[in-house]
């Protein structure tokens, strides 16, 4: 006599072993179980017990060695987690797709050259150099791409750009005196999807006491006389 529950319980153990297959067969075929989360760098902010960590992204080859995902800029990292460690919360600082360029570490005597994003001491902010614009629509985010300056507090909330888009930096300082920034930046003059060496740099700032809008600081006025004094002094004289 074969009784239901004898052969129940066949078909079932062959479910299972179909469902241990069809589980294997979807690890295999889903490139996320080949990424490595890798925090190997943080710092304290200001003895804060806020931690930053730059996160960057390893991957292992699937069986036939392929990958499946584009690789991040060298010393660079694609995003950031603060942890605060009296709390154990943490956050991101964007969910937006973002390089982060250089920074310094300041508190941290583990210095690593690896990871450099630009965070300068001031009483509120943090500082950041930032590719977030595929400006040249190559589906990838280089060095051909501007790169930005962005702000956040200091717990790693209200990130925003503060640089004028589609404006290259080519040098950035906060002035604590004035409690300003100061930003070169190259614009695309001719439009061709590149920032070249003898395209213009201009000058803006952020004053922090009037809001965060980047503001050029020549006039055009200005600017059209530099214009109309390097062509008095300085023009080619044909032979």
């Amino acid at each position: 006599m074969i009784s239901c529950s004898h052969g129940s319980g066949n078909r079932q153990s062959r479910e299972a072993a179909d469902s241990i297959v069809t589980d294997s067969i979807a690890i295999s075929d889903n490139p996320k179980n080949y990424l490595n989360i890798q925090t190997k760098n943080f710092t304290e902010i200001d003895s804060s017990g806020i931690l930053m960590l730059p996160l960057t992204m390893g991957e292992s080859p699937d069986e036939s060695g392929g990958l499946y995902y584009k690789s991040i800029p060298v010393s660079s990292c694609w995003n950031m987690i603060f942890l605060n460690l009296r709390t154990n919360e943490y956050h991101l600082l964007s969910d937006k797709k973002i390089v982060i360029r250089d920074y310094e570490f300041y508190n941290s005597g583990d210095y690593n050259t690896s990871y450099r994003t630009t965070i300068n001491k001031s009483d509120k902010f943090l500082f950041y150099t930032v590719t977030s614009d595929d400006y040249n629509k190559d589906k990838k985010l280089t060095s051909e791409d501007p790169t930005y300056l962005f702000v956040s507090d200091k717990e790693g909330r209200n990130f925003k750009q503060i640089s004028p888009s589609n404006y290259d930096i080519q040098k950035w300082k906060f002035i604590p005196s004035v409690n300003k920034i100061i930003i070169a930046a190259r614009k695309d003059t001719n439009r061709n999807t590149r920032f070249e060496e003898n395209e213009e740099v201009t000058t803006f700032e952020v004053d922090f006491n009037r809001g965060m809008e980047p503001q050029e600081v020549f006039t055009a006025d200005f600017k059209r006389q530099l214009r109309e004094l390097y062509d008095r002094d300085w023009k080619r004289i044909k032979d």
